[in-house]
């Protein structure tokens, strides 16, 4: 084993330490983290078992029962499968019905998990198959904070550590993103543990650590395409680490880093399919590449976005800070940008090796999904998110109280903040921005959450209904409703409910006209509910919803008509 020896003092001797003027106490910290912990996880299960399979997870509990059980590893094409078969292991314990896949080996998501959702409703088994495929990102969501504490800790000191676990686990926006089976927790998960390797690599290099670094590179690449950046990224940092030390040491590690995510990427898709050693490419396993065609052809494909009452085709730089400041609460976003000042009170290896692992990493995500042209959702930037939150940490450096007060502070404001979202997390938004279907739209607010909520409201109701939710639930997922798309406005007449995403995104135009009318009321903050004495006009509103009709009205009215 190689060791080359660190001539900066590590973090944690008492010429670093001193720049810290005042800690807390260690107990009240594990307190404070303790009682996060279990706040997060308490909401998150009882959340995941109320809230109903939102659009994508049916995809990707098929896809991951696809991969263990049948071997086939494209039938969801635009994910790597790491996430997918992680979060169907509880899954198998609770013994969905896995219907029989008549195109093996090829992209059929839409099909296939259309009739996996049919299959799990006609048995009874939809919520218990969904709530299993939960419970592996809650466990993931509580080990990203684990990560940020860790690395919080090393750079910046202990309280810093605390601050950032605490604030990612006290969000509104994690909880709601996290208590679903969604990719982008998992992707998070191995990031943040790919800077923290990093991060120890740079405090002692060794070639075990190199090969520490190659295995979460791994877990990256297989989590997420972008995560082949992310890999690439600390192979530039060992190499550029490695020259200030000892010639071409640095390129050994960077090979050695390599080869050892090279091989545990193909031994992982090998142990899925052994059909994949066959294949003639090298770099990466074929159904891999056949991913990155997939997000080429499709996922380059503009969407239509929706942010505080403008609405577009495409992508728009400014959607994403836009969206950060509706979806964060405010003491949070504050910390986020006046925190990294706590930089100047660390020595400049410090700086130069939170920059390696955490700024380089969020900025590279950052600036690649500033280039997409579909803006559908904040939790793209959940990574960057998470290793921010540890750069803004840093604060509490800054002087021997007002950091660590408004560190304090920042930890209470977003826990009330957070026990105020339940149980409806995912469409909570900052106070001068709610309600959130006004502000946002899709996974910022509605991504088919409320369907139990829908089909309880409605019984005896007959309602005309439109819900973005699932494939395999149906044009009617409401017994005894009317479909709203494709109707004319001088049919409609009673009651109706439709899904914020499809009012302000997904069917913006065939439903303008609804958005002229206050609500009269809401489910979950994600499906409005109106009604209507007359025949509604068919005239387009505006871009916006508008707001719930005043308190006690009956029945929905034209905005600006009594």
């Amino acid at each position: 084993m190689t060791t080359v020896a660190d001539p900066t003092p590590p973090f944690g001797s008492r010429e670093v330490r001193s720049a810290e003027s005042w800690t807390a106490p260690r107990v009240l910290q594990w307190l404070v983290l303790g009682l996060c912990s279990a706040l997060f996880l308490g909401f998150g299960l009882s959340e995941a078992w109320a809230d109903s399979p939102t659009f994508d997870e049916p995809v990707y509990v098929a896809a991951g029962l696809q991969a263990v059980l049948h071997h086939d590893l494209v039938m969801n094409a635009e994910h790597p499968p790491l996430p997918k078969v992680v979060a169907i292991l509880p899954v198998l314990l609770v013994r969905p019905v896995v219907p029989v896949n008549t195109m093996t080996n090829t992209n059929d998501e839409r099909a296939y998990s259309a009739q996996f959702v049919r299959d799990q409703v006609e048995t009874g088994k939809l919520r218990s198959v969904t709530f299993a495929s939960r419970l592996a990102v809650l466990l993931e969501a509580l080990g990203v904070a684990a990560f940020l504490f860790a690395l919080g800790r090393r750079l910046f000191g202990e309280m810093a550590g605390t601050l950032a676990a605490s604030l990612w686990l006290l969000s509104p926006f994690v909880l709601g993103l996290s208590h679903l089976d969604a990719v982008d927790p998992s992707f998070t998960l191995t990031v943040v543990g790919w800077s923290w390797a990093l991060l120890r690599w740079t405090d002692r290099p060794t070639t075990l650590r190199s090969e520490i670094v190659g295995l979460l590179g791994a877990a990256v690449v297989l989590s997420d395409v972008t995560g082949l950046l992310v890999a690439a990224l600390g192979l530039v940092v060992m190499v550029i680490y490695g020259r200030s030390r000892l010639p071409r040491w640095g390129l050994r590690q960077c090979i050695v880093a390599g080869a050892t995510s090279w091989a545990a990427v193909w031994l992982f898709y090998i142990a899925l399919d052994p059909r994949v050693a066959l294949d003639p490419t090298i770099v990466l396993p074929s159904p891999y590449f056949q991913g990155i065609r997939y997000l080429a052809s499709n996922d380059t494909q503009p969407a239509p976005g929706y942010l505080l009452g403008a609405a577009w085709v495409g992508g728009r730089w400014w959607y994403w800070p836009g969206a950060l400041v509706v979806k964060a609460v405010p003491t949070t976003l504050l910390l986020l940008v006046v925190g990294p000042i706590g930089w100047r009170t660390v020595d400049r290896s410090t700086r130069w090796r939170a920059s390696a692992v955490l700024a380089a990493p969020a900025f590279l995500l950052l600036a690649f999904n500033l280039t997409t042209p579909r803006d559908i959702g904040l939790r793209y930037l959940l990574p960057v998110i998470a290793l921010w939150l540890v750069a803004a940490s840093s604060l509490v450096r800054y002087g021997p109280r007002l950091g660590p007060g408004l560190g304090a502070l920042a930890i209470v404001v977003a826990g009330i903040f957070t026990i105020g979202s339940v149980p409806d997390s995912l469409a909570w938004a900052a106070p001068p921005f709610a309600p959130a279907y006004q502000s946002v739209t899709n996974s910022d607010v509605d991504w088919g959450q409320g369907l139990s909520l829908l089909q309880s409201w409605s019984r005896g109701k007959h309602p005309w209904v439109a819900y973005f939710g699932p494939r395999g639930i149906g044009a009617s997922p409401v017994p005894g409703s009317h479909p709203l798309l494709g109707t004319t406005p001088g049919r409609v007449k009673g009651w109706a409910a439709v899904s914020a995403t499809d009012l302000t995104s997904a069917e913006r135009l065939p439903l303008g006209w609804l958005r002229a009318y206050c609500p009269v009321g809401e489910l979950g903050g994600s499906i409005l509910l109106y009604r209507f004495r007359v025949h509604p006009t068919g005239s387009t509103g505006p871009n916006h919803p508008a707001a719930k009709c005043a308190t006690g009205a009956r029945w929905s009215s034209r905005v600006g008509t009594s």
